[in-house]
């Protein structure tokens, strides 16, 4: 018996677009050019992102709509170790004079009485040398910074336990 009428989809066989036009024209989103704040926003959705970005959606600084890569966290091991807030030896010294006009530390006689906690120093390290005489306190310090203050005879007061940096 001859077949008076053959199914589309037979016919369509060995043809790329299947009767639908270019690649992809019959498929669920790809003529809008997809969904989302991100996708299209700098090239057909250009219109809406400014409109939007004037109104500050989402919120005051639009953080939705901001172009490129936002970073990572840094792991909270690597926070710690920049949260100490250090000075070395010889910064201590260059800065003696310029602290002293500031009223930040005192003098008694010759020797410079240096609170190193009020200075928003937390760590002493032990990079330079000690020329002049001085009382420190501070938190921690390094062992390499006690044993230099020790030999040039300079009193330190630990408010804290010694690291063993």
């Amino acid at each position: 018996m001859p077949v008076t009428h053959r199914k589309k989809s037979r016919r369509m066989h060995a043809n790329r677009t299947r009767g639908y036009g270019t690649i992809g024209a019959h498929r669920a989103k790809g003529v809008k050019g997809g969904t989302g704040l991100t996708t299209g926003k700098f090239k057909h959705k250009w219109t809406y992102y400014l409109k939007m970005r004037a109104e500050g959606f989402p919120g005051p600084d639009g953080d939705k709509w901001r172009i490129g890569k936002k970073g990572f966290k840094r792991p909270q091991k690597m926070l710690r170790i920049y949260a100490v807030n250090a000075i070395n030896i010889k910064d201590v010294e260059l800065n003696l004079d310029e602290w002293l006009e500031a009223g930040k530390i005192e003098k008694k006689g010759t020797n410079y009485i240096v609170d190193l906690n009020s200075l928003n120093y937390n760590k002493l390290l032990g990079t330079g040398k000690v020329t002049k005489p001085m009382e420190i306190t501070v938190k921690k310090a390094s062992n390499k910074a006690v044993e230099k203050l020790k030999a040039a005879k300079v009193k330190l007061s630990l408010t804290a336990t010694a690291s063993k940096e």
